[in-house]
Parts: C-alpha cells; structure tokens; sequence
C-alpha cells in the first residue's frame, strides 16, 4: 500500500478537476510535492508554492525529480503571478492558513477562463453535525491508518478557524457555481471552473462577511 493521510486520501478530487490540455497549474501549500508530482502527469508546467523553507527542501531532495515542477518558497497571496495565468489551482489543506475571502479572490484572478480551482480543507467543528460527522470519520480513519503506510505532514501546522458554514458561504458570495461538499474524515472540497463571466472581481466591501485577518503563507496542514 502507498503512503496515507487525511489530505492524500483526497487527492484523486483534484486529480479529476484537472481540466483538459492543462498547461499550467499552481499547487498551493505544495508540501513535500506529493500531490505536485501527480499534477505534472497531466500539466504541462506545475509550479509548487509553500512558505517553509524546510519542507521545500525535503520536497527538491525526492528521489524521483520532475522537470516540470518549480518549487517556489513565497507567498501565494504576494508571489507576483501574472492575473490569469493559470488553468488549475489546488490548495489542498492550506485554505485554512490564509485569509479565507481575500485568498478566493486571489485564487479567482489568477485562473484562467475555463481553468478550474480545486480546493480541499479543513473546517472548526461548530455544530452537533459536525460532531457526528467527526465521531464517524474516527473508526474510518483508523482502518484506513491499519491499511496503509501512513505518510507523516512534515509541516508547519495551524488549526482552521473558520466553520464549514463559513467557508461555504464565503465560496458562494465569491465563487458561485462550484460544487461544495463535505467530506468524511474532517475535510471539504470544493471544486469552481471559471466561466468568461467571472473575470472582474467584487468588491470587497460588498461581501457580508468581513475578511479575516492576514496570516502566515500557506503549508501542508494536519494529515
């Protein structure tokens, strides 16, 4: 069995939004570059961003190296990226380490029409659904931990503030038409492609909710 975790258990959910003759996809909170080595099959160009300088080495010094993949240390938030440069963005448990309104925003300008962001995180528990929700994932994740190798989050770690409630509804002021899901084992997803609508962003000002705070670039997040 490969190696396992919260977050790689979900990895085929962004592995299907990839859209077709993707060229160049941006890989948020890279990690150690599992997730990033799985995008250069199907992209042209995979340019992985994470904040820690550690975990960036680890993921340069892999055995397997890919010609496709950049490893970038920076801020997804600051990096200067070209507007709309991207068909696929993936942040797969780092939405929680950014300001959740202002990094979709981001996310949005930096895609291309027609690209896809795929998103995968964690969630604060809130409410007596969440609780079961989180009750039942535990026996779950323990067989899937007898089964397989599990694969450790060499990373800086930080736990998510908002409620799932709020990061749904943060997506759908934002980014309205994407496909948002709860998860079992502690996690969402959330799957948007660009239509050629929704290239002029809202203001912020305008949204219900007030934006968090700035907080540290993104890393891979609890596994």
């Amino acid at each position: 069995m490969g190696p396992w975790n919260h977050n790689i258990h979900y990895h085929d959910i962004v592995l299907r939004a990839i859209p077709p003759n993707c060229r160049r996809a941006l890989d948020v909170g890279c990690g150690q570059g599992l997730l990033a080595r799985q995008l250069a099959r199907h992209c042209q160009e995979v340019i992985a961003i994470d904040s820690d300088r550690d975990t960036l080495l680890r993921a340069r010094s892999a055995r397997d190296p890919q010609p496709r993949i950049a490893f970038v240390e920076g801020d997804a938030m600051s990096h200067p990226f070209p507007d709309a440069s991207f068909d696929l963005i993936t942040v797969v448990a780092a939405l929680h380490h950014l300001p959740l309104q202002p990094a979709l925003l981001r996310f949005r300008n930096l895609l291309r029409s027609g690209g896809v962001l795929a998103v995968v995180g964690l969630y604060r528990a809130h409410s007596i659904q969440d609780y079961a929700w989180a009750a039942a994932a535990l026996p779950a994740s323990w067989i899937f931990r007898c089964l397989h190798r599990r694969a450790e989050v060499e990373a800086p770690l930080q736990e998510p503030k908002e409620t799932l409630h709020e990061i749904r509804a943060a997506c759908d002021a934002i980014l309205p038409g994407g496909t948002f899901r709860r998860r079992p084992l502690f996690r969402y997803s959330f799957v948007w492609p660009k239509p050629s609508s929704a290239d002029r962003s809202p203001d912020p000002a305008s949204l219900t909710a007030s934006s968090p705070s700035a907080r540290p670039a993104p890393s891979s997040a609890a596994g």
